[in-house]
């Protein structure tokens, strides 16, 4: 879907003051101005302008113009990453997950844990509507059972989408599941026994990790860079010297430090899989949510011989409640059916129909663009706040993309401590020891920019700087 006008303007002016060419306090060009320079109407010139006031960069003044209030460039350092210490251990996760403190009954609660989009910031009117077209089908096929790979025009509908990321699936190659984890778990069966080696990108998201305790399988980490995530040299060589099984890899946005592989290095592991057989499962959960350019392509991109298990779900970017999830298991989608029969049976027929009308009437394309306006917003004032109320010496990610930032505070701070602090003061987040199969990221934390902005949560963010502050 083409970008509207507004935001091409608004993104070239954000552009200039990232590159310093308007300065804080500097005045930005007359509406007229740019109304003429650019060929567009004043109406697309003002919503240009508003859009970056939403998003705290400029302000206007009476009968002065429009000024720079600020830079949405990363000001802060990147978070470190933690040296490599290669070694295969079991994973004890669960453990580490009764420290993540959850929402309070409380109204005035204000949750940075939670990555998933506030049900505010989804296209309710929409879902309610796909949801009464599906009802109203008299012959009542959608009480019924589906095929055990899930709905055929879903699954048609799926792949003709995966042309947006340079891929070329075909229905059959397709198996929906209840959500991606059910995806990633189905591909881990089909590849790996009690006992074998995988490995993970560090840090990892907890839910992955929990897969792998839950199977019983072993764990190397493999530490990523903030800008480029994991490093090949160090993924062959932890492959041949630990006996690697499988690979569980985010592509793009990297849950939780928000880092997405170039081209380049998703080509290289795709070959590198195709060339040693060893099974990537690669998890694109956050795709679809990216703020610059086009969509990026995949690992799966890249995959010739069948080596690379693809998967990825609708919970993270329109309809969490129905978890629907699916995946592209390549050689292995046989494999993955089967145990997908047997593991939960067929997903939700009813579900299936409402999703496949949310993305044929282009509900979902329409809900994505605003999404990302939204969250893109959302993570300039997040960052913005995390620069000016967070302690010297805090470090946090430049996602262009996903829900969640990683911020790196002073060593001396342990965040696994001080949440017990914040949970009384009605704020959650994720500290960083849950993202580690070794307990590392002690003075880390994830900070997720998916609420629907407003004070409460600007205030509960000023909050939590404050109170990191006085540790």
């Amino acid at each position: 879907m083409k970008e509207p006008l507004y935001i091409t303007l608004a993104n070239k002016v954000e552009s200039m003051i990232e590159n310093d060419t308007y300065k804080i306090g500097d005045k930005l060009p007359s509406l007229r101005s740019l109304q003429q320079e650019n060929s567009i109407s004043l109406g697309t010139v003002l919503q240009a302008f508003n859009h970056l006031i939403d998003k705290g960069l400029i302000n206007s003044r009476e009968k002065s113009g429009y000024f720079v209030s600020r830079q949405s460039k990363q000001r802060l350092p990147l978070p470190q990453a933690i040296p490599l210490t290669l070694s295969a251990r079991t994973v004890h996760i669960d453990r580490l997950l009764q420290k993540l403190r959850e929402d309070s009954s409380d109204r005035d609660f204000v949750s940075f844990a939670n990555a998933l989009p506030d049900h505010r910031l989804l296209p309710f009117n929409g879902i309610k509507r796909a949801i009464q077209n599906v009802s109203r089908d008299i012959s009542g096929s959608y009480l019924s059972f589906e095929q055990r790979k899930g709905n055929v025009k879903l699954r048609e509908e799926i792949a003709k989408r995966s042309f947006t990321w340079g891929g070329s699936l075909h229905a059959d190659d397709l198996v929906m599941t209840n959500g991606a984890m059910e995806a990633v778990i189905l591909c881990l069966r089909a590849v790996t026994k009690q006992g074998d080696t995988v490995l993970v990108q560090d840090p990892c998201y907890y839910g992955i990790m929990q897969a792998l305790e839950y199977l019983d399988l072993k764990v190397v980490t493999i530490p990523g860079d903030s800008e480029t995530g994991i490093d090949m040299g160090n993924l062959k060589g932890a492959c041949i010297k630990l006996s690697v099984k499988a690979c569980v890899l985010v592509s793009n946005f990297n849950n939780p430090d928000g880092v997405c592989l170039n081209s380049g290095k998703k080509r290289q592991i795709a070959e590198f899989a195709n060339q040693n057989e060893i099974p990537i499962i690669e998890d694109d959960l956050y795709g679809d949510i990216f703020f610059k350019g086009s969509r990026p392509d995949a690992i799966k991109t890249y995959d010739k011989g069948g080596w690379v298990l693809y998967c990825n779900s609708f919970s993270k970017s329109l309809v969490p409640g129905f978890r629907i999830g699916w995946c592209s298991p390549g050689k292995f989608v046989y494999e993955v059916a089967r145990l997908k029969s047997i593991q939960s049976g067929p997903v939700c027929n009813f579900t299936q129909k409402v999703l496949l009308q949310l993305l044929t009437t282009g509900t979902y394309e329409r809900h994505l663009k605003k999404f990302r306006i939204e969250l893109q917003k959302n993570l300039v004032k997040t960052t913005h706040l995390i620069t000016q109320y967070f302690p010297e010496g805090t470090k946090i990610s430049a996602p262009f993309g996903g829900l969640v930032v990683w911020v790196e505070l002073p060593p001396h701070i342990n965040t696994v401590q001080v949440q017990n602090i914040a949970f009384s003061q009605g704020i959650s987040y994720a500290p960083g020891e849950i993202f580690s199969a070794k307990g590392d990221y002690q003075n880390y934390l994830r900070i997720s920019y998916c609420r629907l902005w407003d004070t409460k949560t600007e205030k509960a963010l000023i909050r939590l700087g404050l109170l990191l502050q006085s540790q």
